[in-house]
């Protein structure tokens, strides 16, 4: 179990569903792939159930569709299937359909990159922040999405104008001075919706529909709000921890804005996306600039992230909003698109995973979850149960636990690895896999540990054929006491401790409770799911505030709530 923290806005822990069927559509593909077709079908399958949200998906390779399908509902109180008509909310997707726009606007004339806002909001203190800055996410302007309650609560049920929605964080003090760090933001874009509209005198989806998507064929990519019927409109669920799947919470459109209120079939987001990538939207300078890479901030560019998939050069992005996920990917080299578009939110594996799991087997690469998991004695298994050095300061475990063999990176989750060969393995719910290193005695020497977006193994030295366990500290009544409460991850994701019988236990928001076991008064851990907290104790009472470390990170939280 990881503990979720959204980049933006949003993400639940769900657990993994079983199929029995799929509404598959009738759509073209390639005549000579038709085991690929039912590769994915059978995919889409082993992840969603016909009677629960499930997703619509376009898998296509140099303009020729390989496949369109959905599983799921579209709607479960009413039994409509989902289908590749379906409707579904962008998210953040919506990003790189602006990020064009403000593109387009700069090749008409009407605007530059290293314009400010000062052109448009004179009085601001934003007014010295630049186009560029907005675009890839450097302004330092605070993301209205992050202000306490705001996503979670009421606000994002209110009704709101541009103006309006400007004036939620217009005023607030800048996260750091502009152009000098990169933070996620949805208030950047919205401001560039606003641009856009002030530029174009339209609404800044009509701006999008007509100057980008018209000419390319595509029409039913719309801000669309909730009151207009809207035919094949999927609605949008989530997990809750007590009730199971429910309606995800309603929201204003108007409030994503430009950041995130498109909404699109998947198979219009598939048209779109080679479009863009193939020069029929933008002037080959214009779509250079969307995605360059920058030293601020990295591998963003302009709504759109520039990375890699098993060494292969990708473009893509995801996007989560109440009900729904979503991932577009491009591989230029292969010419390969995948659209993902789900409503369920939080569902596991996330979107972005199976997009790129697609990806990869479209590209003719597939990553070896594809392949069929064997069996191998025991025996076999204990040979590799050891602690691997991977640097001076970080381990990885490979255990032996009921027969089965875990990975475990030190500070992240234990995974079942599920061998593929007597040297190979595959991560339960992950793209990761890892390879046995031997020695030319058989002697095991190492392990080569594959991530998503590499084909360059991270190696790791065998040091000791002994997995160390930690030592758990009995704690009176009263020190449990003072680490109970509740703790503010970020706005909106709290962690809650709490006891039960004499178990302590924790919880994060939309998640399942894992026990937590402590290692001294003011520090407690679950080795299994790699996570540990340190809790900050006065002389008496209560503690606090704690950090919570996983996978690297060290997250503070200040108490909220007795």
């Amino acid at each position: 179990m990881k503990l979720f923290l959204a980049r933006a806005t949003f993400c639940a822990l769900a657990a993994l569903m079983t199929l029995t069927a799929c509404n598959q559509a009738e759509s073209p593909k390639s005549a000579t792939d038709t085991q690929s077709t039912n590769h994915y079908q059978t995919v889409l399958e082993s992840i969603y159930s016909a009677d629960m949200p499930g997703a619509t998906v376009v898998v296509s390779r140099q303009n020729e569709i390989l496949f369109s399908g959905a599983v799921g509902m579209a709607d479960m109180e009413m039994a409509v299937p989902l289908s590749e008509h379906s409707i579904m909310r962008l998210a953040s997707v919506t990003k790189q359909y602006t990020a064009a726009a403000i593109m387009k606007l700069i090749e008409e004339g009407h605007l530059a990159l290293d314009d400010t806002l000062e052109k448009f909001w004179p009085e601001s203190r934003y007014k010295h922040v630049t186009i560029h800055q907005l675009l890839n996410h450097s302004s330092g302007i605070p993301s209205y999405t992050n202000i306490p309650g705001y996503v979670t609560g009421d606000p994002m049920r209110r009704h709101v104008s541009t103006a309006d929605l400007l004036e939620t964080f217009m005023d607030l003090e800048p996260d750091f001075p502009a152009g000098t760090a990169f933070r996620y933001n949805n208030s950047g874009y919205v401001l560039l919706g606003a641009i856009i509209e002030k530029l174009s005198g339209n609404a800044w989806d009509e701006y999008i529909a007509e100057a980008l998507l018209a000419p390319i064929g595509v029409e039913q990519t719309r801000y669309f709000g909730s009151e207009p019927i809207l035919r094949h409109r999927a609605r949008g669920y989530q997990i809750d921890t007590e009730q199971g799947v429910v309606n995800a919470p309603w929201i204003s459109l108007s409030q994503p804005h430009a950041a995130g209120a498109l909404k699109a079939t998947a198979l219009e987001v598939d048209r779109w996306q080679r479009a863009l990538h193939q020069g029929e939207v933008l002037q080959p300078e214009s779509y250079a600039a969307m995605i360059r890479e920058d030293e601020i901030t990295g591998e963003y560019g302009y709504g759109l992230l520039v990375g890699s998939l098993a060494g292969m050069p990708m473009i893509s992005h995801d996007g989560g909003i109440h009900g729904f996920n979503t991932s577009a990917v491009w591989l230029p080299d292969a010419q390969v698109s995948v659209v993902f578009l789900s409503n369920f939110a939080g569902h596991q594996p996330m979107p972005a995973t199976l997009a790129y799991r697609l990806a990869a087997y479209a590209a003719g690469q597939p990553f070896p979850i594809e392949e069929d998991r064997i069996e191998l004695p025991v025996e076999t298994l204990e040979r590799y149960h050891g602690t691997y050095q991977i640097n001076a300061t970080t381990q990885r475990t490979l255990q032996v636990r009921d027969g089965q063999l875990y990975s475990q990176r030190q500070g992240g989750t234990a995974s079942r690895a599920q061998p593929i060969s007597e040297t190979t393995f595959v991560l339960d719910g992950s793209l990761a896999y890892f390879t046995m290193v031997l020695a030319d005695d058989g002697a095991v020497s190492g392990v080569n540990f594959f991530q998503v977006n590499s084909a360059i193994p991270e190696f790791a030295e065998r040091v000791s054929d002994q997995v160390s366990t930690r030592q758990r500290a009995e704690l009176s009544a009263e020190q449990l006491q003072r680490l109970l409460g509740a703790y503010e991850l970020q706005p909106g994701f709290v962690i809650t401790l709490r006891l039960e019988g004499e178990q302590l236990l924790a919880q994060a928001t939309g998640q399942g409770a894992f026990p937590v076991y402590p290692e001294s008064a003011s520090r407690v851990y679950n080795a299994e799911i790699g996570i540990e907290m340190e809790f900050t104790l006065p002389a008496e009472g209560p503690a606090t505030s704690l950090t919570l470390f996983q996978s690297g990170l060290e997250i503070p939280a200040p108490r909220i709530s007795e």
